[in-house]
């Protein structure tokens, strides 16, 4: 069976511009963090591209194997573009997850309507 003394948590949070992947240790502290903009190195508008969430999960799960953190908890929020292809990304870089979990949010009665316009 696997060794959880080296667990990790790793928050994807997606948007509609940008995807940002947060990993954090076992105590909740802040291991690294990157996004497609950083992952990228180009102007404004592409970070919202798929493509750069692949590759910012990649960038991250090889980041975490040579920190010696082998499996990890994923936490997904949002529902950006880049949802699936940065989980394809920490698969593909070799790190071992062990639990996905959709942590976005939801209304459940949400805001109160405008009022009605009367002509």
């Amino acid at each position: 069976m696997n060794n959880f003394s080296n667990l990790c948590s790793i928050h994807i949070n997606t948007t509609r511009n940008n995807t940002i992947l947060t990993a954090t240790n076992s105590e909740g502290k802040v291991l690294a963090t990157k996004t497609a903009g950083l992952v990228l190195k180009s102007k404004r508008g592409k970070r919202s591209v798929p493509q750069g969430a692949l590759l910012s999960g990649e960038s991250l799960g090889s980041f975490l194997l040579e920190r010696g953190f082998l499996t990890s908890i994923v936490k997904v929020k949002g529902f950006g573009g880049g949802r699936e292809n940065a989980l394809q990304g920490l698969i593909t870089s070799g790190l071992d997850i062990i639990q996905i979990v959709d942590i976005t949010a939801h209304p459940h009665n949400g805001c109160r309507p405008r009022k009605a316009r009367r002509i």
